[in-house]
């Protein structure tokens, strides 16, 4: 098996002449015919692999590709030449799939279309293949287009990689994508609008080091941040929106959950460019909770003088926070954030620092427990004088709950001798979340009703009175209800 390092991303048909014309080296150009395979359930699928039949240059070749071989952007790869058209049962009983085929017939889900483009680059002792894919994904009579660029590592350090990808970013559209070919294809196969991607879970392995479950994780956040912010391009509404905010805050959370090995420079600035990209959403994200759960649930056959105005008021204001929004991310800082987490994740100073070897190459189930156990007592400490809190306060305390929340779902699996305490104790964060989250929720809507209002004293007070109708009383109790059974549930770890 051979170990690839690869990047891989999505630019503008109209771009890929300036990115080729920025590639000097040795190049080829070649026609890749392909058909993948799987089994009529999809079982290759489910379980991470992909299985492709492919014509071109070399004569036909068998490939099976696993979704991850050790590092972020590394991926298993089982090749053989082959003679027939369909899938050679031989070969692949030699590989990780062998057990799951036993039996299954083998149907080709979608086929692809494309002409490649290479470059052999180098980049000091590096040598980087650059391929420039153009074409088309075909599946029951629906096409999608192609237009990628992969970098490849082939001898080097991977900081070379990521060198050769921020020269070419400079004056190239580079949107990083963690989505292969063959989940675009079974998703065209589907032929379904499919909703917001969501976070897969990353599957720890208990006796996993605290790099491999860093890399594992941030995996996971990056592949749902980059599938997010696509939705969103293509599809910008409510739900987009918060998944795309979710998937940054998880990947901020990741910083906070590993932050011995997440104390260097790159990693700060990581950190404030993801919480700039977050705040990019939250306007938006603020309005379409307050028009789609609170005042169109609320407001129905209410009647003030001001309405028709309030309402005017909110369309525009959500209008605008929707254009700022898609303008942060065509910009080249959106763009930037994506291939900088990448570059940390598998490259970043983490990695090699000697000071850092004992860390990084701990136990992943011993550092879990110590992160886990200071994140409640954060929790604990501030709960005991929940009564006393304001919103601000408050707030902040939601804010040490989520992390907690994430630390306990992402980490959960490294206690596989507790999976009830685990299920219940993230279910009693999650409840903590949701609540602190409602009055939060509260404390915004009255200063966005104050903003669309614009300084209309009279419709503020109507506004808010339709908008504010929930007791703030009995949200403060269910909260302390929350936080109690937060505090009582068993750790798991």
């Amino acid at each position: 098996m051979d170990r690839e390092i690869e990047l891989k991303f999505l630019i503008p048909p109209e771009s890929a002449a300036l990115a080729l014309a920025q590639l000097h080296g040795e190049g080829a150009v070649r026609q890749l015919d392909a058909t993948y395979f799987d089994t009529p359930d999809h079982a290759l699928r489910k379980a991470g692999f992909g299985l492709r039949v492919r014509d071109g240059e070399g004569g036909r070749k068998q490939t099976l590709k696993s979704a991850s071989a050790g590092g972020v952007f590394s991926r298993g790869e089982w090749e053989t030449a082959i003679a027939g058209p369909d899938p050679d049962r031989d070969a692949l009983a030699r590989t990780p799939a062998a057990a799951m085929l036993d039996g299954e017939t083998l149907t080709p889900v979608f086929t692809t279309r494309v002409e490649r483009v290479v470059r052999i680059v180098h980049v000091g002792d590096a040598i980087i293949e650059a391929a420039l894919d153009r074409g088309e994904l075909s599946a029951d009579g629906r096409r999608a287009p192609v237009c990628e660029l992969e970098l490849e590592l082939k001898a080097g350090q991977p900081g070379a990689l990521f060198d050769l990808a921020r020269e070419l970013a400079k004056r190239t559209p580079l949107r990083l994508s963690l989505i292969s070919k063959a989940e675009r294809g079974y998703g065209l196969a589907a032929g379904v609008d499919a909703p917001a991607p969501r976070r897969q879970a990353a599957a720890l392995d208990p006796a996993a080091s605290v790099g491999e479950a860093l890399q594992a994780l941030g995996q996971a956040d990056l592949a749902h941040l980059c599938a997010g912010l696509e939705a969103l391009r293509e599809r910008p509404e409510p739900d987009s929106v918060h998944q795309a905010r979710v998937a940054t805050r998880r990947l901020r959370a990741l910083l906070k959950i590993f932050k011995p090995l997440a104390r260097d420079e790159a990693a700060r600035r990581l950190d404030a460019e993801l919480a700039w990209l977050a705040g990019e959403f939250d306007a938006a994200r603020d309005l379409d909770v307050f028009v789609g759960e609170v005042w169109n649930a609320s407001a129905a056959g209410a009647a003030f003088a001001g309405r028709d105005a309030f309402e005017r008021g909110l369309e525009a204001a959500r209008a605008n926070a929707y254009l700022r929004m898609e303008a942060a991310l065509e910009s080249p800082r959106a763009r930037d954030v994506l291939l900088e987490a990448a570059a940390w994740l598998e490259a970043g100073a983490w990695t090699t620092d000697p000071g850092l070897a004992e860390v990084r190459d701990g136990p992943a189930a011993a550092h879990a427990a110590k992160v886990l156990e200071h994140r409640l007592k954060q929790v604990r400490k501030r709960a005991k004088a929940f009564s006393d809190l304001d919103a601000q306060a408050r707030h902040r305390l939601r804010l040490k709950g989520k992390t907690l929340r994430y630390a306990a779902e992402d980490l959960a699996g490294l206690f596989p001798e507790h999976p009830k305490r685990a299920e219940r104790f993230i279910a009693a964060s999650r409840a903590v979340q949701d609540i602190l989250g409602a009055l939060n929720d509260r404390s915004v809507r009255q200063t966005l009703i104050e903003t669309v209002s614009h300084g209309d004293a009279t419709t503020a007070r109507d506004a808010a009175r339709i908008a504010l109708a929930d007791d703030e009383t009995e949200l403060l109790d269910r909260a302390r209800r929350a936080l109690d059974d937060l505090l009582d549930a068993k750790p798991f770890w």
